[in-house]
């Protein structure tokens, strides 16, 4: 963990820090460490939930757990399903898995869908050249019709948000509603930043459910800007490309000033 943030820069970690918050804990799903206990009372509560790794990324290792009115257990795991009369069968599969990786569970939310295909939205945030926080890109992300999450490196589809709001929404109340996905994910880097300061982009994941309220699936610290290029706009990922270069370098030249600064003074 980097000594100067005040929680590790984990899935879990960032969930605990966002929880923090009064008003950003209130787009939060109910999230904890996966043990035996805890995924069985999220099972119970929620129904359909996701297991995710701690320190994963590109969607890797997620699991979407269902239990069903009949008492029944399944998942999905990639393009792998499996169904478990009882809940032990199912844990002991999982955990096999796991190995001695750290998962996490989360409250599973259902995604809207394009043309039958989950969806949910990437908002990237950046620190511009004036070093302020900037909202540099929108876009939606349309699952694989076989797999259960949503990722570029995964299959799925980099989509115009437009496109996709349409669906829900009055033309004209697109605008409107991506402004208000914007805000939310400017809110979530300037308090981020107070957590861990030397991030300098996130990118924030966001569910939006059946009344259209987002939920915070995840923030990631080191967000990859390749999907962006599939933007017909392509003026979004030079930019975003721009401040990535650029906060490399503000962020190389710190490190070697801090590391001068520390160096004892050698007498002559």
């Amino acid at each position: 963990m980097d000594s100067q943030n005040v929680l590790p820069n984990t899935k879990l970690g960032k969930t605990q820090f966002l929880n923090r918050h009064s008003e950003l804990k209130k787009f939060q799903p109910d999230t904890a460490q996966a043990t035996k206990d805890h995924l069985y009372d999220f099972l119970k509560r929620y129904r359909m939930v996701y297991v995710k790794p701690n320190n994963g990324t590109g969607g890797r290792g997620i699991f979407k757990v269902e239990y069903s009115s009949k008492g029944r257990y399944r998942y999905q795991i990639n393009e792998t399903k499996k169904k478990f009369e009882t809940y032990d069968e199912l844990y002991r599969t999982m955990s096999k898995h796991f190995g001695d990786t750290k998962h996490l569970v989360q409250r599973g939310i259902h995604l809207l869908t394009s043309k039958g295909r989950p969806f949910d939205i990437r908002i990237m945030v950046q620190k511009n050249l004036r070093g302020d926080w900037e909202n540099t890109g929108i876009i939606g992300r349309v699952a694989h019709p076989d797999k259960i999450v949503t990722n570029y490196h995964r299959g799925g589809t980099p989509t115009e948000i437009s496109k996709l709001l349409k669906e829900y929404l009055k033309k004209e109340q697109v605008p409107d509603y991506v402004a208000k996905l914007n805000r939310l994910g400017h809110e979530i880097a300037e308090y981020m930043e107070t957590g861990y300061p030397k991030v300098t982009a996130i990118g924030v994941d966001i569910a939006l459910d059946s009344e259209l309220k987002p939920w915070i699936l995840e923030v990631n610290t080191k967000p990859d800007a390749s999907i962006f290029k599939k933007l017909d706009d392509k003026s979004i990922y030079r930019k975003i490309w721009k401040y990535k270069k650029a906060n490399r370098i503000t962020l190389r030249r710190r490190s070697v000033d801090n590391s001068l600064k520390s160096q004892p003074l050698t007498r002559v």
